[in-house]
């Protein structure tokens, strides 16, 4: 007991010691963590020491934790010298996580008393003038030790990765270290995995001193620390030129693998040299003479080699060998050759730059800027001899655009100022013959070697091309988003208009019915009529609403727009106020169009009322004018439609103003819709403006701005009159049959309820569906006595065109009218290829469906028999419950397109607003 103390502390105080020595080389790449190693044994053999002394229970347990802190750092301070000596990267969050599980497992073993993890029991007896620890040990002491031996064994691993690769002066210290941490690995596993020799005594801290002497002896003394062997070892093997060594008499005794790979070697080592190289004349001759005096280049296998040699001497200067190190210079040599290609390629591209369209300058950095050279294709591209700038003093900036020039030599300031090497400007400059040019300008600034501009140098290109074409670009794509936006409002305000309607249509015919249910002098009559007033003003935006779609009813006619104008004076006169003046300057004799009067009586009060608005106050003056022009290309790229209208000539309505004018952002929102700058307004009228134009093919042009007053154009292609076939149609007058059955499909609950109760009143019976396979099937059943089907244009699940094409194909005798919240035109597009006889569009009232209907019965019935006296006498022949059978033919069917001239006139003749 008394010797195994005494070496314990012997053996500490030579672990201290040696610790004390290394750090005297601590600037040597290891020695910080080998003397951390001979302290950490150090605290092992003397806390083992003191718990082997202690008289107190205490006192041992202070000793064994105080043991424990040197024997949990030896292992992952013997893993960081390791890794450092053979040149490995060790980051901070790896050596944290290196240090982390120590910490974890002291602390583990200070506080075992709590948990009972680190010893499951631990008793302290006395054992002769000490006391004796005994142990039962717990999981984490087993953790701790696998822990412990993986570090050591990694650090092995390490070690004898690179003792292969090491020279031989630094395999013996390296072998010493691998032999004397096996043994101490294989005493310390002893002793403790078993459990028999749990009363021995562990002699592994009077190992680790002895272990590390015998490493300082091989490492320190012989200063290996400093060559950092294993390093140069693997800067060897890494290194891209090709290293081979031979000795005095001519043997490879060393080969790195970039000279295998170099120089195509195998196996050269122990072999002589000559032989080695034999495949390479001249490179073996050469090394007969060695030392190489000068490069040696040598070409082989497709590679350019820069060879040389150098004399090897040991540590007491006697030459003991030579070195041939081998360079790949094959890029270089590519490169060189490259370079001088590319230089004379460069002077070719310099004939070709001076002869295309890029002027070279070079302006001196001083007051205007003279030019001390310039490109000779300056006067192909400016009309300006070079002579001009370098002799004649033409200066530059006196050809830069008066609004440009500011801004460049601002712009050139700041670049000098934040010494910026290389700029590009974009400016106006002016040729010979006095037109600017916009150009590309990109110079490189030249700075002396105190950072001060010397010259610019730059060249300039004519991009006055590219500007207008991009211009045109940006243009062409902001009038495609307008299409666009348009476009979208369009179907927006079309589905809204569409809803709107049928919602009215059940708030109208109720009112209708209520009318027909009290009299005139009922109390409840007036506010019966005044929602049955509001009800068709709701309509009427509605149809602004399609208007501004471009879906509107469109009932087409011969229009005079100085006649219509001429018309609608006196409400104008009123409408602009007392104290504006309203001028008329209206061509006479003016070519009529195509189009729909009311349309153009509303684009032209609509024009009037928003001019009178814009006028300060009430006061200023209003004039239309109307005249034919002929329209080129430049003007028709100003319409506010983008509807690409033709140059040609074109009808002119003309309404300029004296008001306040719109700047360019109201410009761009006029048309869209419910915009409005007027206190109180819808912003309807502009928006139902372009629809109209839009549908009559014309074009909107503009021309406002700020305090300078609005002129709005609008134009219209002129085209042919056709003359109205509808005139010539049978008028022959033909009431409904009592108990003429009609047929009303809808898939809207409010809106067939409606319907079905005005057609009671009308004297009409009544089959209700809701859908087109529900009409189908009635029709199927009641083929008799179905007279004629009111048909929604929008039916949900089976659509409204296949229905009809169904509803023809079972009885094609049945007149079919069409009803929609869209407009005519749209609602009758869904059908197109097919026959309907007539059209009514929601909100309608009872007068206006009783005329439909008359008009689509007294259209399609005809008489086939020749010998039938009448219309009447057919009509009568053909009701239901008549003696004979119903003998009818189409004749005359008209076309979705016919259909709706032949519509709106029954709806002229025949409604009434009551």
């Amino acid at each position: 007991m008394t010797l195994f103390l005494l070496g314990l502390l012997i053996s500490g105080s030579a672990a201290i010691v040696l610790a004390l020595v290394i750090l005297q080389h601590r600037d040597a790449n290891g020695a910080l963590p080998f003397a951390l190693v001979m302290i950490a044994s150090a605290i092992w053999a003397w806390g083992y020491a003191l718990q082997i002394s202690a008289v107190s229970p205490d006192l041992a347990l202070l000793a064994l934790r105080i043991r424990y802190i040197g024997l949990l750092a030896v292992p992952p301070c013997w893993l960081w010298f390791t890794l450092i000596y053979t040149d490995a990267r060790l980051t901070k969050k790896q050596a944290a996580m290196l240090a982390f599980f120590p910490a974890l497992t002291f602390l583990a073993n200070v506080t075992n008393d709590w948990h009972h993890l680190f010893y499951r029991r631990l008793t302290v007896m006395p054992h002769g003038s000490s006391l004796a620890v005994t142990f039962e040990y717990g999981p984490w002491y087993w953790l701790n030790v696998g822990y412990s031996y993986l570090v050591v064994l990694i650090g092995l691993w390490v070690l004898i990765r690179f003792w292969g690769g090491a020279l031989r002066l630094h395999r013996t210290p390296i072998a010493v270290s691998v032999g004397g941490l096996l043994f101490m690995a294989s005493i310390g596993l002893i002793f403790y995995i078993s459990r028999q020799f749990a009363s021995i005594f562990d002699i592994t801290p009077l190992l680790l001193p002895v272990n590390g002497i015998l490493l300082y002896l091989a490492l320190f003394r012989r200063r290996l620390f400093d060559a950092h062997p294993v390093a140069y070892t693997h800067l060897f093997e890494q290194l891209n030129d090709g290293v081979l060594v031979f000795n005095m008499q001519g043997t490879v005794v060393d080969c790195n693998p970039a000279a295998y790979r170099l120089l195509g070697l195998e196996n050269p080592v122990g072999r002589p040299v000559q032989f080695v190289l034999q495949h390479i004349p001249q490179l073996a001759q050469s090394v007969s003479h060695v030392p190489i005096k000068e490069l040696l280049r040598v070409e082989y296998n497709e590679q350019v080699l820069d060879v040389r040699s150098t004399i090897l001497r040991d540590r007491r200067g006697r030459q003991s060998g030579y070195m041939l190190v081998v360079r790949d210079v094959s890029e270089q040599w590519r490169t060189q050759r490259a370079l001088a290609e590319s230089e004379a390629m460069l002077r070719e591209e310099r004939r070709l730059f001076i002869g295309g369209p890029t002027v070279v300058f070079r302006w001196e950095v001083r007051r205007d800027w003279p030019v001390s050279y310039v490109s000779p294709n300056v006067q192909e591209q400016f009309g300006y001899a070079p002579e001009d700038f370098t002799m004649r003093g033409l200066s530059y900036p006196s050809l830069v655009h008066p609004e440009d020039y500011v801004r460049i030599s601002r712009e050139i300031d700041h670049y000098l100022h934040h010494k910026t090497p290389w700029f590009r400007q974009e400016y106006r400059l002016m040729r010979a013959d006095g037109e600017y040019r916009w150009i590309d300008d990109y110079t490189s600034v030249v700075y002396d070697e105190h950072g001060k501009p010397v010259y610019f140098l730059g060249y300039i290109l004519d991009v006055t091309n590219q500007k207008r074409a991009e211009a045109e670009r940006l243009e062409m794509e902001r009038q495609f988003q307008h299409t666009q936006k348009l476009e979208s409002l369009g179907v927006l305000a079309s589905g809204v208009a569409h809803d709107f309607n049928n919602l009215l249509m059940s708030i109208l015919g109720n009112l209708d019915l209520a009318l027909l249910t009290i009299s005139r002098n009922d109390p409840a009559s007036q506010p019966v009529r005044n929602a049955m007033l509001a009800t068709r003003y709701a309509a009427g935006l509605t149809r602004q609403l399609l208007a501004y779609a471009g879906k509107g009813s469109y009932q087409v006619s011969a229009v005079n727009l100085t006649e219509i104008v001429q018309s609608m004076a006196a409400m104008l006169r009123v409408s602009v106020g007392k104290q504006a003046r309203l001028e008329l300057r209206l061509a006479p004799d003016l070519p009529v169009f195509q189009a729909d009067p009311s349309h153009i009586q509303q684009i032209v009060l609509n024009l009037i009322l928003n001019a009178a608005e814009s006028l300060p106050s009430g006061k200023g003056t209003i004039t239309v004018r109307t005249d034919v022009c002929d329209c080129d290309e430049a003007l028709l790229k100003r319409n506010r439609i983008n509807n690409q209208a033709p140059p040609g000539r074109y009808l002119l309505l003309e309404v300029a103003d004296t008001g306040c004018g719109m700047d360019e952002s109201t410009q761009r929102r006029m048309f869209d819709p419910f915009f409005t700058t007027k206190a109180v307004g819808r912003g309807l009228g502009m928006s139902a403006i372009l629809g109209i134009v839009r549908r009559h093919h014309g074009a909107i042009i503009v021309d406002s701005a700020p305090g300078c007053g609005t002129t709005i154009t609008v134009l219209f292609p002129p085209s042919p009159v056709e003359r109205d076939s509808s005139a010539d149609r049978n008028q022959e007058s033909l009431p409904p049959a009592p108990s003429t059955t009609v047929m009303v499909v809808d898939d809207e609950a409010d809106v067939r309820d409606v319907t079905a109760r005005l057609l009671t009143h009308l004297g009409f019976r009544v089959v209700v569906v809701a859908d087109g396979a529900s009409a189908i099937q009635a029709l199927q059943e009641q083929s008799s006595e179905i007279a004629c089907v009111l048909l929604d244009a929008n039916l949900a699940g089976m659509d409204a065109s296949t229905t009809l094409r169904e509803l023809r194909a079972l009885a094609p005798h049945i007149p079919v009218v069409v009803s929609s919240g869209y407009s005519q035109h749209e609602a009758l597009q869904r059908f197109a290829g097919q026959t309907i006889e007539g059209f009514i569009q929601k909100p309608y009232q009872m007068s206006e469906l009783y005329g439909v209907l008359q008009h689509a019965l007294r259209q399609f019935l005809t008489v086939t028999v020749a010998d039938q006296p009448s219309v009447a006498d057919a009509a009568a022949s053909s009701r239901p419950g008549a003696g004979g059978s119903r003998d009818v033919t189409v004749a005359d069917q008209p076309s979705v397109a016919d259909a709706a001239p032949a519509t709106q006139e029954t709806l002229d003749a025949d409604s009434s607003p009551d």
